[in-house]
Formats: C-alpha cells, sequence, structure tokens
C-alpha cells in the first residue's frame, strides 16, 4: 500500500510542479485513469457507489500527498548531497527515518478516517475489495516500471 502510495506522489507532485510540460501532465492524467477503471472494475462499483466514492477516494489521496511533502524534500535534499559526495550527518538519516515513521502513522489515521466514510456509502466487502485493489495496481505499476 505505501508503495501505491510512493507512485501516486510521485506522479502527483510530478503534476504539481511549475512549468510542467504537457507531457508529463498526460502521464499523470492517463495514470489515474488507469488507476480509477482498475480499481472501479475491480471494486464492482454501482453508477452511483461510483459518484460517491471516488471524490473521497481522491480526497484521502490528496492528504496522503500532502502529508508526504516534507519527506519528499528530505529524500530530494539527501539524494542531491549523495550525487554530490556530500557528507550527511547521522542527524540527517535520523531526520528521514521519523519523518517516514510520522507519516506512516499519519497515513494510517487517514485511512481509518476514511475507511469510516467509505463504509458509510459503500459495503465493507467493497471497502475490502479497494484496499486489495490498491495494492495489486500498485504491484502491476512496478513491474511496468521494471520492464521500462
Amino acid at each position: 500500500f505505501t508503495l501505491i502510495v510512493c507512485l501516486a506522489s510521485i506522479n502527483l507532485s510530478l503534476f504539481a510542479q511549475q512549468g510542467e510540460d504537457s507531457g508529463r501532465r498526460e502521464r499523470f492524467e492517463r495514470f489515474q485513469k488507469e488507476r480509477t477503471e482498475f480499481i472501479t472494475k475491480k471494486m464492482q462499483l454501482t453508477e452511483e457507489e461510483n459518484k460517491l466514492f471516488w471524490p473521497l477516494c481522491n480526497e484521502l489521496q490528496m492528504k496522503k500527498f500532502e502529508a508526504n511533502k516534507v519527506l519528499r524534500e528530505e529524500m530530494y535534499k539527501l539524494r542531491k548531497a549523495q550525487r554530490e559526495n556530500t557528507k550527511i550527518s547521522d542527524a540527517d538519516y535520523r531526520k528521514i527515518i521519523e519523518l517516514g515513521t510520522e507519516i506512516k502513522l499519519k497515513e494510517a489515521q487517514l485511512e481509518k478516517e476514511y475507511y469510516t466514510k467509505f463504509l458509510q456509502i459503500i459495503p465493507a466487502e467493497k471497502v475490502y475489495l479497494y484496499q486489495k485493489a490498491e495494492q495489486e495496481f500498485g504491484r502491476q505499476m512496478m513491474e511496468q516500471r521494471k520492464k521500462n
């Protein structure tokens, strides 16, 4: 699940950057469309469920994206320092470890909050199918990236 979030975060960050080219936008839109279609099919959402579920799901993803913003920035600094062969302190590594842990907790809280909301509009079985579909979609995206 974390892998899926990372993939979504990477794609969302690419989309959110200033001065993005249309290629990035198209890739992001294609990614979102594929993800939505894949998950909708796996969950077997009705038209009504689809209308209610996706706005909440997208809201959850945006909140997770925002929660990961600081970690992405710190990871960028770390990778830059590594490329430049700059010494990285133990405190820098600790900061990233702590941020990662804090974000996992925040994501778990968000999931708990939003799964409760999901359960108000779709059956528990479909919430379960959503979780499984997110994982499966993430695995497929990773496999595709390995091939490219």
